[in-house]
């Protein structure tokens, strides 16, 4: 499969996707990252977009009396997979001040890499599933020497992650939790990595649009990632019927747990498995 990376400024790919068709979405990705734009703004940032995705080779002006322009076959595929897909694996991380998004898009038995950062630069290549493991891993900078050799964990109600989360929890909350004193430093502890991680938390999960979904995609996996100081943190819910009331799962990770967890991502999201053994 070929693996040639296609960058593309979000401005190029904002005129890229309004020139084949993609108004909305490329409407929605110059948006959120530019607020309102008065229609001689766009025009400015869709002209340099032009020059530049030319001087790139990825578009070309066929005929100078029309000005028709065409795109490189290549880039045109990519875009319009992306477009036309409906199922997602989805990783997004704060790092710096910054928003880091991957996200592999399933379709007509194919899966196309896109790598967002900041929403300003944004990378594309054709993907396999035996790709994915590192690439999340890179996607939440995680190295061997960032787990822990031992792993631990504590199941708590919605009620008590609430309190856990809160911007005024004290250790002091948890004397009604019963909890034993290994466990009380494994909260301790979490909560420590979660304030220098400025109470927020990195997430993967599996998306998919229905025909009938107006208010975006269906969640259908989700896990919480955490990269602390002594620990790699995930948090997950435990409860199989989505239905019922969540038990949330805090787990310190070994890396072997942390494989184990993303192939069954993976495995979930592929599900053909011929197609996941490549």
């Amino acid at each position: 499969m070929d693996k040639q990376t296609v960058i593309l400024t979000l401005e190029e790919l904002g005129f890229a996707l309004t020139a084949l068709g993609a108004e909305d979405m490329a409407s929605g990705l110059l948006q959120s990252y530019y607020g309102e734009l008065t229609e001689d703004r766009w025009e400015l940032l869709f002209h340099a977009a032009t020059h530049s995705l030319i001087s790139k080779g990825l578009m070309e002006q066929r005929d100078d009396e029309q000005q028709q322009l065409e795109f490189d076959a290549f880039i045109v595929e990519m875009l319009a997979h992306l477009v036309q897909s409906r199922q997602m694996l989805r990783g997004y991380k704060e790092q710096q001040d910054k928003q880091n998004t991957l996200t592999i898009h399933h379709g007509n038995e194919r899966f196309l890499y896109h790598f967002s950062s900041h929403n300003e630069l944004h990378f594309f290549r054709w993907s396999s599933p035996e790709d994915w493991h590192h690439d999340i891993d890179q996607l939440f900078d995680l190295l061997a020497s960032n787990f822990n050799p031992h792993s631990r964990y504590i199941d708590l109600t919605e009620e008590q992650w609430n309190e856990l989360t809160s911007s005024n929890f004290s250790m002091q909350q948890m004397t009604t939790w019963k909890l034993h004193e290994s466990a009380q430093q494994m909260i301790q502890d979490w909560r420590e990595d979660f304030d220098r991680n400025q109470c927020s938390l990195d997430n993967l999960s599996q998306m998919i649009y229905a025909d009938t979904d107006e208010d975006g995609p269906s969640v259908t996996n989700l896990l919480f990632v955490l990269k602390g100081t002594n620990d790699v943190w995930i948090v997950r819910n435990t409860e199989l019927d989505m239905q019922a009331t969540p038990c949330l799962r805090i787990e310190s990770v070994t890396e072997a747990d942390w494989r184990e967890r993303i192939t069954y991502f993976i495995q979930a999201f592929v599900r053909d498995e011929a197609v996941f053994r490549g």
